[in-house]
């Protein structure tokens, strides 16, 4: 059974066509032949793809350059959605927007390559409303007196959020709505068509996920504010932290194709998500690994175990995780934890053994006796840490 999408008319889209020339209505249609956009395909994909190209060159007003280029990068079906989801036509260069919002063009340079897109240079006529919006936006923050490395790391933040789920969405698409026997003109269809019905969906899954965790996150920033003794000396916090990273990953990408490193990529996310629970947060995952947190040192236990468990029930198609937990007070900023409980944490990781939890003693001391056992396994000297470490397996009081 086919989802139920809402009807695409209810989301009537601008006209998203950066290619459109024009003299569309009036121009020759190509000989695609001769432009050599026909090569090696049977009668059936000859077909399709004139199909597809007529009416990218004579509906969408996509020039022949364009055509061209995504044939040979094996990419035509894509760009009637591109087309749908792309921006529209080119009208600002970062000079143009600087001068409109009264913005520098250094800092609307660093906004774009925050977001994670290719830095532009001064002159480069590529940006349009939605750009000239979010360099409004950034202006009215820095006027409201919030410095411009806070922004530019929150747009950091942002940017790599939104890639995740703009590659979530995308690769939803492509596996589940092309049908398997479908051509390239109708695969090139049904992908618009997704395109159109699920970027609505998607948004408002996100916009509710952001309210959802911006609202809780003010009660806790209500419940510090009730309770000054909470907070330390600049406004640090005594957290455990746990990082947990996929032993081999490396080499797995030497050896592996790129979609599977993907997909094991997302199955540690999964797993991530799945072992938190209110008290525990996932702060990232940051390709190999995935960053935790919580006040509750018992909580964050419980979820570094969970990983271990849960990571071996998704059996060999995840390599084995080993897990570090370290105990201090950190600082957060923009979504992300910062000092030395976190660095600690991340070089403890790098020490254990696969399929195994090891912890500071600040950490075991958090979490109690109560619900786990440690084994002692020596002192450790870490690089840039002044002292030595020692560390402990943590199991579960009823694990073996």
């Amino acid at each position: 059974m086919s989802p139920d999408y809402p009807d695409p008319d209810d989301y009537p889209s601008p006209d998203l066509r950066p290619h459109m020339a024009a003299d569309v209505a009036t121009r020759a249609l190509p000989d695609f032949e001769a432009e050599g956009l026909l090569e090696d395909l049977d009668p059936k994909q000859r077909a399709a793809r004139i199909k597809l190209l007529t009416e990218l060159y004579m509906e969408d007003g996509v020039d022949l350059d364009t055509l061209k280029a995504e044939v040979e990068a094996n990419r035509l079906a894509l760009l009637p959605a591109e087309l749908v989801l792309g921006r529209s036509a080119d009208k600002y260069t970062p000079n143009e927007i600087a001068e409109l919002t009264g913005m520098t063009v250094t800092d609307f340079q660093n906004l774009i390559a925050a977001v994670g897109l290719p830095r532009p240079s001064a002159d480069q006529r590529t940006f349009d409303e939605a750009d000239l919006g979010a360099a409004r936006r950034l202006r009215r923050f820095q006027e409201a007196g919030i410095s411009t490395e806070v922004l530019v790391a929150a747009s950091r933040q942002v940017g790599s959020a939104a890639a995740r789920i703009a590659q979530t969405h995308r690769d939803l698409v492509a596996s589940d709505i092309i049908k398997p026997d479908a051509d390239e003109y109708e695969a090139a269809v049904q992908l618009r068509q997704a395109s159109l019905q699920l970027l609505p969906l998607a948004e408002e899954a996100v916009d509710y996920a952001l309210r959802s965790h911006f609202l809780d996150q003010l009660r806790n920033q209500a419940m510090t504010v009730a309770n000054p003794g909470l907070m330390g000396v600049a406004d640090s916090t005594e957290i455990s932290v746990c990082f947990a990273d996929l032993v081999g990953f490396t080499r797995l990408g030497e050896r592996s194709e790129l979609e599977k490193i993907g997909t094991v990529a997302k199955m540690l996310e999964s797993v991530a998500i799945e072992v938190t629970n209110p008290e525990v947060r996932l702060v990232k995952t940051i390709g190999d690994a995935a960053m935790l947190v919580s006040e509750d040192g018992a909580a964050l236990f419980d979820a570094a175990i969970r990983f271990i468990e849960v990571g071996n029930e998704a059996g060999e198609d995840l390599p084995a995780l080993r897990v570090g937990v370290a105990r201090g007070e950190a600082i957060k900023q923009v979504g992300d934890w910062f000092g030395p409980p976190v660095n600690l944490a991340s070089r403890i990781t790098e020490t254990a053994r696969p399929d195994s939890v090891l912890a500071d003693e600040k950490a075991v001391e958090a979490a109690g006796e109560e619900g786990f056992r440690y084994s002692w396994v020596g002192q450790h000297k870490f690089k840039g840490v002044d002292r030595p470490i020692k560390l402990y397996r943590v199991r579960r009081a009823s694990g073996r």
